[in-house]
């Protein structure tokens, strides 16, 4: 594998030379840029750019941090994130926790000796000690939730999503309503479950049956026992447009006019809502506004901006489709 001083010896340059042609620094002649150009593709060589973090202090890469890759959320986030950050010269790097803390401790460190110029933070933390105070020197924003005062934040309001669907629900003359949550340990539950009951709270004639279930290992054939235990449903909100698909597909097969004797709403208004016979009806993340949110903390922190930490909370809406009647 060729190195740089192959490069020198065969256009005939000094160090100082490739490293500015590689570096795309001034003072180098177009003459001279063209020959060493030309070298690096003849002996194919790749620059180490490790060594160049370091010595430049910046990758020009930022690290994501996230539970999983399963929240079709999330993976649209990261999408539109990345191209965000290809624009400014950026890459990505992406590790999961998966609710892990060695995993978590695993990326962190990788994080910090890949030089990253930055973190984003798209689940909880369970780091403490020497690492944690490493990583929070780092320019960093949290997404979901505010993470301590000195960390900037971007957040959708969950608590006013979880009333939103509720008061949608109660304007569509539901009268006993199966609450499909998800686990009660994620912030995100307990905000959407909070907002929920704020509202049905003031409504004590409508039945609520509320279960908990996992936003992804789950059985077609629980959704189906829920139905045939409480017949009489007539609205559903689901804390995530998947449990909302899967109980699309029971009402299906139980013949259920869903848009008319039943009404359902999905949360996140991801890709799945456009999958679903009929189509979900869902209460939407301002999904563009989180992203460009996220890349403007981070960068003005990237950037040596050293103002106070913002944390910014976004409203969700409600995107009707034929799943509900208010359209």
């Amino acid at each position: 594998m060729a190195n740089m001083q192959d490069v020198v010896k065969l256009a005939n340059v000094s160090v100082t030379t490739v490293s500015r042609v590689i570096n795309n620094r001034k003072y180098v002649n177009e003459e001279t840029k063209q020959i060493v150009l030309e070298a690096i593709q003849a002996l194919d060589y790749v620059p180490n750019e490790l060594a160049r973090s370091f010595y430049y202090n910046s990758s020009k890469m930022i690290g994501l941090l996230i539970y999983d890759l399963k929240n079709d959320f999330y993976n649209q986030f990261i999408t539109r994130i990345e191209s965000q950050l290809i624009e400014k010269g950026y890459s990505l790097m992406i590790g999961t926790t998966q609710g892990n803390p060695e995993r978590e401790t695993y990326f962190l460190n990788l994080f910090l000796a890949n030089n990253i110029d930055g973190v984003i933070l798209c689940t909880n933390l369970c780091t403490q000690g020497p690492l944690l105070q490493k990583v929070l020197k780092l320019p960093l924003v949290s997404v979901g939730r505010v993470l301590s005062d000195e960390v900037s934040s971007v957040s959708a309001d969950n608590t006013s999503g979880g009333q939103l669907a509720a008061q949608i629900l109660i304007q569509n003359c539901c009268r006993e309503i199966l609450f499909i949550n998800g686990p009660k340990t994620l912030h995100s539950v307990q905000e959407k479950s909070a907002g929920f009951y704020q509202v049905m709270d003031q409504y004590p004639e409508i039945y609520v049956h509320e279960v908990i279930l996992d936003f992804v290992n789950v059985t077609q054939t629980s959704f189906d026992q829920l139905f045939r235990q409480w017949p009489s449903i007539d609205g559903i909100f689901a804390a995530s447009d998947f449990l909302a698909a899967c109980a699309l597909r029971s009402l299906h097969s139980l013949d259920k006019k869903v848009g008319e004797a039943i009404q359902v709403i999905g949360y996140e208004n991801t890709n799945v809502c456009l999958c679903t016979s009929p189509l979900l009806s869902s209460i939407a993340r301002p999904l563009e506004e989180m992203v460009d949110w996220t890349t403007q903390l981070l960068f003005q922190e990237v950037q040596g901006d050293k103002t106070a930490p913002r944390h910014v909370l976004l409203k969700n809406s409600f995107v009707p489709r034929e799943t509900t009647q208010w359209k």
